[in-house]
């Protein structure tokens, strides 16, 4: 299929169609070398895809299928390759003979248009991409598979990549049961573990093309750090293997005396990688290019990772809410910004475009905020309660919550203290905020896995009591809180007292199934009492 497709689903358009992307042109050795980081997208395809046999057999396994609709979840975590494996099933069935199409919902930056017919096709098949998909609200993603299943003589598969499953996703699972549609889940493992792979060859494959893409055939070959292929917990991604070899590749070109032992973590390869960002604002700065300092210019970087490109007004309003320019400013720093993160939808109007990769913008946050202890970065004392003053501000949700969130949770996963200092505020203070309506619960039940055990106890604390009107998504997040809070209690009265409320939650939202199990989880933890009291008569 040619051309993009705008799918309405409803007034205004809730997502659009398009084909699926192919890699982009390269970029010019002056724009690798200013930031090294833009050569880790995927998009780029600067490190050709390697391993990934079985999952690759799963996926065509599951395309091929003779059901006529199915639903398949690709997951696991930030730096996993879930893109770049997906870009690559995306190829190989358009080269079986598939249609492939990739659905980007309508607060993404491309604009959504009216809604258009379907050029003709000609495919065995339609094969949808959605991305993100956890970020998507759940109406509309049932939207999307009742378009995908309305497919007349030719099967339709629609692809999901997200990094949780969990809780989010079994509500989804169970509905799409129960309008016939088959759904799969695929949970991504780490491709150092894929039998045809090792972390210092991925290292090594990957310096050489840096190196390549840089110019800088000195930096060929150049040995992985012992902590690489020590194989630590922090090492265990692609992405964070990537960006280790790139660092070191660069900072071989730029000094080849200077030892690679001073980087052994994950979180300095990031530092030097985003201090990298940093001289690059500086020199534009310098040069005239730009007239927003380093600092300043790095408050829009933030602001834009926490709300991903925006419109100008919701730009404006995000960078005033947190103080990161004057109101009368925001126009020449979106013209600075622009400047080194230009939009990737230049027709769409938008601003903000963030710094990718997302692990590599979650890092940014992380380290702009203060509290982190990575001696190789500089926080800014402005950024703290940035974050969690983007998302309190007065009015309810702003355009850019769900983003937020989301890089939010997931920088926190990685990062404690803005787990302690951001996030948790936010349940602390703003839970009615977080309960507002179902699809807001759910959205905060992938928050709440980044917050410490503590912090959960304080949130679940503040709930609400059970009544006629209680949120299914409030009983999905409580849920979620049992499950965490009860992993380390033996009280048996306390489990089933936590399985009660639990059951109460459940059959008040209307879910008599899930209300079923829990009560029948509360009498489980009890019945050993019974069993000791017999045996003391």
């Amino acid at each position: 299929m040619t051309g993009d497709v705008s799918v309405t689903g409803g007034e205004p358009p809730l997502y659009r169609v398009e084909a699926f992307p192919q890699a982009r042109a390269r970029l010019t050795v002056e724009e690798a070398r200013a930031q090294p980081a833009r050569l880790l997208l995927a998009r780029q395809g600067v490190v050709p895809f390697t391993g990934r046999a079985a999952e690759l057999a799963r996926l065509a396994e599951w395309r091929d299928s003779e059901r006529p609709v199915s639903v398949l979840l690709l997951h696991g975590p930030g730096g996993q390759g879930k893109t770049r494996l997906a870009a690559r099933f995306a190829a190989l069935s358009r080269e079986a003979g598939w249609d492939v199409l990739q659905a980007r919902h309508a607060s993404d930056p491309a604009p959504v248009g009216p809604a258009a017919r379907p050029a003709d096709t000609t495919g065995t098949g339609v094969l949808m991409v959605a991305d993100y998909a956890e970020r998507w609200p759940v109406a509309d993603l049932l939207e999307l598979m009742q378009d995908a299943a309305r497919q007349e003589g030719r099967p339709a598969r629609v692809l999901l990549v997200a990094r949780p499953a969990g809780l989010w996703w079994q509500p989804l699972a169970n509905r799409l049961d129960r309008m016939g549609l088959a759904a799969q889940q695929l949970r991504l493992r780490e491709l150092a573990d894929d039998p045809i792979t090792s972390p210092g060859d991925l290292f090594s494959a990957a310096g050489d093309q840096f190196a390549a893409a840089l110019e800088a055939p000195g930096a060929r070959g150049v040995a992985p750090p012992p902590v690489v292929l020590s194989r630590p917990s922090g090492f265990r991604s692609v992405l964070a293997i990537h960006m280790a070899a790139l660092a070191a590749v660069d900072r071989v070109r730029r000094n080849p005396a200077q030892a690679l032992t001073d980087l052994d973590t994950p979180a300095q390869f990031s530092a030097y990688l985003l201090n990298r960002e940093r001289d690059h604002w500086q020199t534009l700065h310098a040069n005239g290019r730009v007239t927003t300092p380093p600092d300043a210019l790095g408050r829009a970087v933030y602001t834009a990772a926490l709300t991903g490109a925006v419109t100008y007004q919701d730009g404006r309003t995000a960078l005033t809410a947190i103080d990161a320019c004057h109101d009368g400013d925001a126009a020449r720093l979106f013209t600075d910004h622009a400047v080194p993160y230009p939009s990737s939808a230049p027709h769409a109007g938008t601003v903000l475009e963030p710094l990718y990769p997302d692990v590599l913008a979650e890092d940014f946050i992380a380290l702009t905020t203060p509290g982190h202890g990575v001696e190789d970065y500089t926080p800014d004392p402005w950024a703290t309660g940035a974050a969690s003053g983007l998302l309190t501000r007065k009015g309810g949700w702003p355009a850019w919550t769900r983003h937020a969130l989301y890089t939010l949770a997931s920088a926190s996963a990685r990062w404690p203290h803005l787990a302690e200092h951001e996030l948790a505020p936010l349940y602390l203070t703003r839970l009615d905020l977080m309960l507002a309506s179902d699809d807001a619960a759910l959205l905060s039940l992938t928050v709440l896995a980044s917050l410490p055990d503590g912090v959960l106890q304080r949130v679940r604390q503040q709930f609400p009591p059970p009544r006629h009107t209680d949120y299914a998504g409030i009983a999905a997040v409580s849920a979620g809180f049992t499950a965490k809070l009860l992993i380390d209690v033996e009280d048996p009265y306390v489990r089933a007292t936590a399985y009660l409320h639990l059951a109460a939650r459940h059959w008040l939202a209307g879910c008599h199934d899930d209300a079923l199990a829990a009560a029948e989880q509360a009498l489980a933890s009890l019945r050993p009492l019974a069993v000791d009291d017999r045996s003391c008569t």
